[in-house]
């Protein structure tokens, strides 16, 4: 392996760190630190150059902190996706064809909007718990609208409580 020139490449490595700009951090504040010219040690007997530097201090990650406003309207959220939800379950019409029908399976939709709305929010606000829910509620009116939906597309076999006609003769 040939011989390399060590003191070379040290002060290519050199030359390109101080023309490359370096970020400057954000303080506690918010507000971005003043650069600090910090000598660097001498190499090979000679002066190296002065190049600016960043102070340095605590680094400061702020999180938006979960209030009990924040709380209480997820929670009021998920109360609404399962009233919904339990509209659903004790529907007391007729569902088999025509507007009954239209009015279930509009009825599901809201459903699973509204699970799915509870859902995302929850995930937004790191809220375990109150996701899981969510998923859950969505999962069960999503079977709620398979049972109506599957026998009428043909998917699934239709009875005389799920029949294959959308609209009532």
């Amino acid at each position: 392996m040939p011989d390399r020139n060590w003191e070379k490449e040290l002060a290519d490595i050199d030359r390109r760190i101080n023309s490359s700009p370096e970020p400057v951090p954000a303080g506690p504040a918010g507000a971005p630190t003043a650069p600090v010219a910090m000598p660097t040690a001498p190499r090979g007997g000679r002066e190296a150059p002065v190049r600016p530097a960043v102070a340095t201090g605590p680094i400061v990650v702020t999180t938006p902190r979960r209030t009990w406003k924040s709380n209480a309207g997820l929670a009021f959220r998920l109360l609404i996706a399962a009233a919904l939800l339990a509209a659903v379950v004790v529907w007391p019409y007729e569902a088999r064809c025509g507007v009954g029908l239209g009015a279930y399976l509009a009825a599901i939709g809201l459903t699973v909007l509204a699970s799915l709305w509870t859902s995302i929010a929850a995930w937004r606000h790191r809220l375990a718990s109150l996701h899981v829910l969510g998923l859950a509620m969505l999962l069960a009116s999503g079977i709620y609208g398979a049972r109506e939906i599957l026998p009428r597309v043909g998917y699934a076999m239709p009875d005389a409580d799920h029949p294959a006609t959308w609209a009532c003769q």
